[in-house]
């Protein structure tokens, strides 16, 4: 987290100046106040007057530059995470589509919110005030000892007695602190799946089902929220109870020198006054430091993720206009602890041909194209692009697109969802929507249509169609379709299954049962 502070040491800086002018008023404002008692007990009339004006001008001085101090630390925190908010997306969306399904989404949600708050809370919104708190403290330690040294010592010593609790059960507060958030990632993660799969829980009537594990998984995480919460509580109560029991013991102190004759009662005052702006201080510094402690698992859990880089050696590029061919030779796999579902294979696919591959669910059709766009390696043999392996190409998503047989849609308008912002004329949208049956919407007003969350106000064909029309849209030599056809109506298949044969500018791959067109097709690969 050192690099989040360094880009923003200018206003950290800024907050350690505030801070310290707030404590030297601070202070001044106690001394006014003794001054101003000493010269009521004496009758001086004009003094009083004149130290009291002082006193005022300078609560306003130090209010001012608490607020300055307050505005400093909150943008240092704002700013701070600004930066590890968009270190940790840009880490997530550079990730390999394998790698990135290691985790569910929940898990990644959790992450972005959950662990990023307790990180600007404990950590970024910490950091000035305990900047604060140290230059307080020692500013209000020199004053005591330029008051009374003795009553300075005897203050120091037992304040500082709380700041050595959170270091004692260190331990506990970490394993506290990591349980809670590996539970509510967990947490998240289930909530996710049940959102995603809201109708089916609606059309099994299993409400009370995903309800009663709801209430399991929430009263889980909140046992552990609040394990986490006692310790702390604990923690605090116990640096208050010697805060207040060493507060008494310095007041009872400052009582006997008054006693003795050592001691104004103006100078009583204000050491009243400054062991109060000491005492608090302390305790506070005893809980800053027992959130920086808890925190560390979670910054050591963030920073990692955002440091986790995909590692590939590929150094070879491709120009679209050179592709010529795709070579399966020999490939066999099997996903981990699994059989083989691809055994010894061999395929080509020839640049600006049509080639179709069939057969039964699970028999590796769409998992072949996975090959091929390097999610995975071969347990044997090779997949090439002009004699070059996948693995060595650094410009393989140049070179392809896949159409997948989710539609995948961006709440955002039908121009961007077709174009993924990039510049492409709305007369090739509106030609490509002809092309797809979607004549409705073949127009400048429509393309501008806001497409709401999941496309929840399309049809599922025309999620479909949208989605095609994407992938022909992008000009690559190489188009992978699993399912082009599914949730079309007869009428609809039949069109676009003849418009997808008359592609002839690229190499078109499709994995799909209902094509009836077979001859049109260089090769049919058939899968068993």
């Amino acid at each position: 987290m050192k690099k989040y502070i360094k880009n923003n040491w200018v206003l950290l800086f800024l907050t350690a100046i505030f801070s310290s002018l707030t404590a030297i008023f601070a202070v001044s404002v106690q001394f006014l106040k003794g001054d101003v008692l000493d010269y009521a007990l004496s009758n001086n009339f004009d003094k009083t007057i004149r130290y009291g004006c002082y006193l005022g001008i300078f609560i306003i001085a130090e209010l001012g530059f608490y607020y300055l101090y307050d505005m400093s630390r909150g943008k240092f925190a704002v700013d701070s995470m600004k930066k590890l908010r968009a270190d940790y997306f840009d880490s997530l969306i550079s990730k390999d589509y394998p790698k990135f399904l290691t985790k569910k989404q929940g898990e990644y949600i959790a992450q972005y919110t959950n662990e990023m708050e307790i990180i600007e809370n404990q950590y970024f919104g910490t950091i000035p005030m305990l900047a604060e708190i140290i230059i307080k403290i020692v500013i209000v330690s020199i004053s005591l000892f330029i008051l009374e040294y003795r009553i300075a010592i005897i203050t120091l010593v037992l304040l500082t007695l709380p700041l050595y609790i959170p270091k004692l059960i260190e331990k506990k507060l970490q394993r506290a602190q990591v349980e809670f958030v590996d539970q509510f990632e967990k947490h998240i993660k289930e909530i996710t799946d049940w959102l995603r799969g809201f109708e089916m829980i609606k059309n099994f009537s299993i409400e009370r089902i995903i309800s009663e594990k709801f209430r399991v998984s929430n009263n889980i995480t909140m046992e552990k929220n609040l394990r986490k919460r006692q310790i702390n509580y604990l923690t605090k109560s116990i640096s208050a109870t010697l805060s207040y029991f060493s507060h008494f013991i310095i007041l009872v102190f400052a009582a006997y020198l008054v006693l003795k004759g050592d001691f104004t009662a103006g100078q009583f005052f204000i050491a009243v006054g400054m062991i109060d702006q000491l005492s608090y201080p302390i305790i506070s510094l005893s809980y800053f430091i027992q959130d920086l402690i808890s925190v560390k698992p979670v910054n050591k859990s963030i920073l990692k993720f955002i440091d986790e880089r995909t590692v590939k050696y590929a150094d070879v590029e491709i120009d679209k206009e050179d592709f010529q061919e795709v070579i399966f030779d020999d490939v066999s796999f099997g996903y981990e602890n699994q059989e083989h579902i691809l055994k010894n294979i061999n395929m080509r696919f020839m640049k600006n041909n049509q080639y179709l591959l069939r057969g039964a669910s699970g028999s590796g059709k769409t998992t072949s194209m996975n090959l091929l766009l390097d999610y995975y390696r071969p347990s044997s043999g090779c997949v090439k692009i002009n004699d070059i392996p996948v693995n060595e190409i650094k410009n393989l998503n140049d070179i392809i697109t896949v159409m997948r047989q989710d539609a995948i849609l961006f709440e955002d308008t039908l121009r961007n969802n077709l174009t993924m912002y990039q510049d492409i004329s709305d007369e090739k949208l509106i030609a490509a929507l002809f092309k797809v049956g979607l004549e409705n919407y073949a127009n400048s007003e429509k393309l501008d249509m806001l497409i709401q969350e999941n496309g929840v106000n399309l049809s599922g064909g025309e999620k479909r169609r949208i989605t095609l029309a994407r992938s022909m849209l992008r000009e690559t030599p190489i188009l992978i379709l699993d399912e082009p056809l599914a949730n079309l109506d007869e009428k609809n298949a039949k069109s676009i299954e003849q418009q997808l044969i008359s592609i002839k500018d690229r190499t078109l791959i499709i994995i799909s049962h209902q094509f009836t067109e077979m001859n049109s097709f260089y090769e049919v690969y058939v899968f068993n």
